[in-house]
């Protein structure tokens, strides 16, 4: 059976909206758990980076809302984080987490991370590698899936795009300062989370007046959230997020696409999509 770290985190009022976790709130703690896993069944992230020389770049990520958690329902949720090693050549490192409150499990996620072969630079830059045998042999044959995970969401934005109606489109400009970065000063990526939120509700703003169906992306909550990485944020970088909202039946749908705000065809960083 897969082994996991399971393990209760108080809650306080800070990571909640009125409706839901926060989204950047529920990244943080799927960092955590994932960072968490690798020290108590393979190693810690520091002996990762300082002795092997292996980083990991998150490439997809999904979330998923199961039940309702607001601040009020719980003092804490109990934590489970499982791990795999995915694809032909080990080219891919999966995370599973779950949060259950006292109704079960509220919010799930997976995330699948890139290794790097770090070059030994402050800046932990690195070129795509696979994960080394020594670590790939510390998971257990049932944590090794040789399929590689998919992103969906490519296939989510041409499915908008074709059967989707599309409502606006529009821009907002943020400035990657260190509070946004982690240890090498590139964006930490739960704050691209924040980044694609913000654009959203700075688009309801200027178009809930027009379409008033937008409000309910205030009022509802997410209900799902997929992402892709492409490329990383820098500080101070100045990135534009450019945000479609459309509507499919009942289902509203954001797409975030995060770039450099001065760049010309250098494709997005980031592009997330939020469903309500």
């Amino acid at each position: 059976m897969p082994r996991s770290s399971t393990y209760e985190v108080v809650l306080d009022a800070s990571l909640f909206t009125p409706t839901q976790l926060q989204t950047t709130a529920v990244g943080r703690l799927a960092f955590q758990a994932g960072t968490r896993w690798m020290r108590d069944h393979v190693c810690s992230h520091r002996t990762l980076v300082s002795e092997h020389q292996v980083g990991l770049v998150l490439w997809a990520w999904q979330l998923e809302y199961e039940q309702p958690l607001r601040f009020l329902d719980a003092d804490e949720v109990l934590v489970d984080v499982r791990a795999r090693v995915r694809g032909p050549k080990s080219s891919q490192l999966e995370m599973e987490m779950t949060l259950s409150g006292p109704a079960g499990v509220a919010v799930r996620t997976r995330a699948a991370s890139v290794p790097l072969r770090l070059s030994g630079d402050l800046a932990l830059s690195g070129a795509p590698t696979t994960l080394p045998d020594s670590l790939v042999a510390a998971f257990h044959d049932d944590e090794v899936e040789r399929s590689p995970h998919l992103s969906p969401v490519r296939r989510l934005v041409g499915g908008f795009e074709r059967d989707g109606e599309r409502i606006a489109s529009d821009t907002t400009t943020f400035r990657v300062h260190r509070h946004h970065c982690e240890v090498a000063d590139q964006w930490y990526w739960v704050e691209s989370l924040g980044f694609a939120g913000g654009a959203r509700e700075e688009f309801v703003l200027r178009h809930g007046r027009k379409a008033p169906e937008l409000r309910r992306a205030m009022t509802e909550g997410i209900r799902r959230v997929d992402v892709t990485w492409l490329r990383a944020g820098q500080l101070w970088d100045l990135l534009e997020v450019r945000t479609t909202a459309y509507r499919q039946g009942r289902e509203l749908a954001f797409v975030h696409e995060l770039g450099l705000a001065d760049e010309d065809g250098g494709g997005p960083y980031a592009i997330v999509v939020e469903r309500i």
